[in-house]
Order: structure tokens, then C-alpha cells, then sequence
């Protein structure tokens, strides 16, 4: 695949998880962080594996300000020498929301503290603990860039992580009616191992809408099944 195949977007994803309070001293004193108990819950959930990604959310004690947490974010990637891979957005639970930064496969939660501590010299400074919970489904906003390689029909595959895949909706869906949309795609069971998001990316002073779709050993084809389900099933609600 060559370079100048893959384009670089930058938007959002909008998606639904439960999420664990981490209770333990790992964390640096007086923060919370919450991890995903079942990330990409609408694959996992469905075909349970014990190798599934590691999701974190580092809970901020307040807004701050995107480009601050990208500088931030390039400045502690300098100082560890393993990937953090993380991106910024927010968290609603028990209707309140809070401002986080999300890090992805993290290979040992003892660098959790070392993260922390990295992004409070820059200027972030992270959630006092509040209310302890396990397992409740919290929405999830995230603010990323997308490096991905096009195919026909506004289909797109991850260019860093190949397992995720997007493409584009004839209009944006609130996510309420998207999920029983979901539900309903998953009617055919050749296509119901899946999760699920809705997904925006800025283009030509728009915004283009999308599904983001998590499966392992994801590839065009199944990508294309996922997409023509979708759009067969927006026709039936639009008629």
C-alpha cells in the first residue's frame, strides 16, 4: 500500500461501554481512572476472548483545551518508552460528564502512575475519586484523527489498527435510533459479530457521518456485507 493511498481526517466517535472505577493504589494519589470492562462490547460481549484491548479513561478535573492535551500528549510519548496511544473526549455516567483521556493496550496498568504524573508536569491535572461503581454502560465521545485507506463506496479500513473499519452514512443518525438500527442488522446472523459506533469525520468544510465497526480480522469484503446490511435496513425505516 503505498503512502499517498491513505488519508488523514480528523472527527469523533460516539459509542456505548460499560466502564469499572480502578480502586487500587496504583493510580496516582487522589485521581480516578475508569477501565473498559468489556471494550468494543458489542463484539466482545458476543465472542468472549481473553485477549481482548485494554481501555483506560483518565478522568480531568476539568475541561481543557485540545490543543493543550495534544502538546501535552506528545511531550509524555517523549518521556516513556512504550506507547500510550491516547486520545481526549468525555465520559457521561449517572447523567454527569466528565473530561478524559482514553489510552489504549497500555502493557502494564503500574505505568498508569508514570503517566499521570507526565501529564500533571504539563499542565493536566486529573479528577479527585468520587462515586466507586463496577460494570454500568456509560457513553463515550471521542476526538481523534483517523489515518485510513479508502476503497470504493466511502469505505475505509484503519490504517494503524486494520481491525477497525468505517463508511459513510446517507445521514447523520441520532445514536438512540442507531442502536435498535444495529439490532436490526444483526437480524442476519452471517454478519452479527460486530461492534458498532456512529462516527463524524471534517471534510470539505462538512461533516461526513459514519459507522465505525470493531471486528477481528476485519477486511473489505465483510466490511462492504456490514455496510449494504446497514443501508438495506435505513431504506425499510425511510419508506
Amino acid at each position: 500500500m503505498k503512502t499517498s493511498d491513505i488519508i488523514e481526517r480528523y472527527g469523533g466517535v460516539l459509542k456505548e461501554e460499560p466502564l469499572s472505577c480502578i480502586t487500587n493504589d496504583i493510580l496516582m494519589k487522589n485521581t480516578c481512572v475508569l477501565e473498559a470492562v468489556s471494550p468494543y462490547f458489542g463484539y466482545y460481549d458476543e465472542t468472549p476472548r481473553t485477549n481482548r484491548p485494554k481501555m483506560l479513561y483518565l478522568i480531568l478535573a476539568e475541561y481543557f483545551p485540545l490543543e493543550k492535551l495534544i502538546r501535552a500528549t506528545v511531550k509524555v510519548q517523549e518521556k516513556v518508552k512504550f506507547p500510550i496511544d491516547a486520545v481526549t473526549g468525555t465520559v457521561t455516567l449517572f447523567n454527569q460528564t466528565c473530561y478524559v483521556i482514553r489510552l489504549i493496550n497500555l502493557q502494564n496498568y503500574s505505568q498508569i502512575h508514570m503517566v499521570q504524573e507526565l501529564y500533571d508536569k504539563e499542565g493536566v491535572q486529573f479528577k479527585s475519586p468520587g462515586k466507586k461503581f463496577e460494570n454500568e454502560m456509560a457513553m463515550i465521545k471521542m476526538r481523534c484523527f483517523f489515518c485510513l485507506h479508502p476503497y470504493n463506496d466511502e469505505i475505509y479500513i484503519d490504517q494503524d489498527k486494520p481491525n477497525i473499519g468505517f463508511f459513510k452514512l446517507p445521514y447523520y443518525i441520532p445514536w438512540d435510533d442507531f442502536r435498535k438500527i444495529t439490532s436490526e442488522v444483526k437480524f442476519d446472523t452471517k454478519l452479527i459479530y460486530f461492534d458498532a459506533a456512529t462516527a463524524y469525520f471534517y471534510h470539505n468544510k462538512g461533516v461526513d457521518d459514519l459507522v465505525r465497526i470493531y471486528r477481528e480480522n476485519l477486511d473489505e469484503e465483510k466490511l462492504r456485507m456490514i455496510k449494504d446490511r446497514y443501508l438495506k435496513v435505513l431504506k425499510t425505516i425511510r419508506t
